[in-house]
């Protein structure tokens, strides 16, 4: 008897962690830093994350302050301000104040490409303030007591005169932003926007490369599957073990009837936690929906739905999600909050999506119009 119980609650054990770690695929997200981008599929950490982890060509690592960086060919290492995953698109700092040099990016032999390219050329100006009287960008770290460093768009033609030119070069600046602002490069290979859709893990399904989907889709990021396993399966190992330890005491005694005995596995049997799916109808309408305005202007610089990746045009509805504030189109996320209760930019949780109740719940429509 006593041998029988042990090896119960052993394989009830295994099973229970089993089914907690099924999507890990043996690979988890890492981190350098408690607010740096979480790193998953296709990128991987060098020396924290397996090869297998990743695909070529997407490696980054971590500098001596934690901080996540990318090293491309003709530009040295540049640091990642963050990750958009379901779009595609890797946010990276210019690096001209930490590198002190004034360098192109060339993308050669590299997954990335430019989203959108500008053209600036440097100018080295004697007066100081001279960033300031034209359509330039000042370079205060680059710049000395006696001249500064200014960066004017190259469809500006008319040189200043009391400035020299230093370097033209061409970066990918996001559309509205400028080339002191953080850049942006896309890659198109491996595609794993659908499984990231989906909150489903995206890796190698095999030794051939076979790129695709892996686990099940729960509406949970996998950042929050991989803390949801860590937060459960540990205590309850603990758990376990001291139940084993507990039963191999209770079944020496030979005054202990099987019933006891049977009771006791009883109560190792801890039910798993429900999967989350997502949200209910009356809990999507209750978010605002908008219709946009002929300036298509939003609170927000962010004029492109990241899920179709379409950008937003007059008389379009739609919806943002309060919490975060984050905008698109109402068909979209709709379809989309239907599977998952994560925004798909942030994948933060709605804190409303508890809360909301057919009762309590209001739709709100509005309208952006031109300025």
């Amino acid at each position: 008897m006593e041998n029988e119980l042990i090896l119960r609650l052993i394989f009830f054990s295994s099973f229970l962690l089993t089914s907690i770690s099924a999507t890990d695929n043996g690979c988890r997200p890492a981190s350098c830093g408690p607010r740096e981008p979480v790193i998953r599929f296709p990128f991987r950490l060098t020396g924290r994350q397996p090869l297998s982890c990743g695909y070529p060509g997407f490696e980054l690592s971590c500098n001596r302050r934690n901080r996540t960086i990318i090293r491309l060919p003709s530009s040295r290492s540049h640091l990642v301000n963050r990750i958009n995953y379901v779009s595609q698109v890797i946010y990276i700092d210019p690096g001209f104040c930490q590198q002190k040099k004034i360098n192109g990016f060339n993308l050669t032999d590299t997954p990335f490409e430019f989203s959108n390219i500008r053209s600036y050329i440097f100018y080295n100006c004697t007066y100081q303030n001279i960033g300031f009287m034209y359509p330039a960008v000042p370079f205060p770290c680059l710049s000395g007591k006696n001249y500064s460093v200014i960066a004017v768009r190259s469809v500006f033609t008319n040189q200043p005169v009391i400035c020299e030119v230093i370097k033209a070069i061409d970066v990918p600046t996001r559309w509205n932003g400028d080339i002191k602002s953080e850049l942006e490069l896309m890659w198109f290979t491996p595609v794993c926007r659908g499984c990231e859709l989906e909150g489903r893990g995206c890796g190698l399904k095999n030794e051939d490369g076979e790129i695709g989907c892996i686990g099940s889709s729960h509406g949970f990021p996998r950042s929050a599957t991989y803390g949801l396993s860590l937060g459960i399966g540990v205590p309850v190992s603990v758990c376990l073990i001291g139940l084993i330890c507990y039963a191999a005491t209770r079944a020496r005694n030979y005054s202990e009837t099987r019933h006891q005995s049977m009771d006791l596995f009883s109560i190792g049997i801890i039910p798993q936690p429900s999967s989350r799916t997502g949200l209910d109808q009356t809990t999507i309408e209750s978010y605002p929906k908008t219709t946009l305005g002929e300036s298509c202007r939003l609170p927000t610089e962010d004029n492109t739905c990241a899920i179709c990746l379409s950008d937003y045009k007059p008389k379009e509805s739609l919806r943002t999600i309060p919490e975060c504030n984050h905008y698109f189109h109402a068909d979209c996320i709709d379809e989309w909050l239907k599977l998952n209760a994560t925004c798909p930019v942030c994948r933060n949780t709605p804190e409303s999506s508890s809360l909301v109740t057919p009762c309590s719940s209001t739709s709100t429509t509005s309208s952006l119009h031109s300025s």
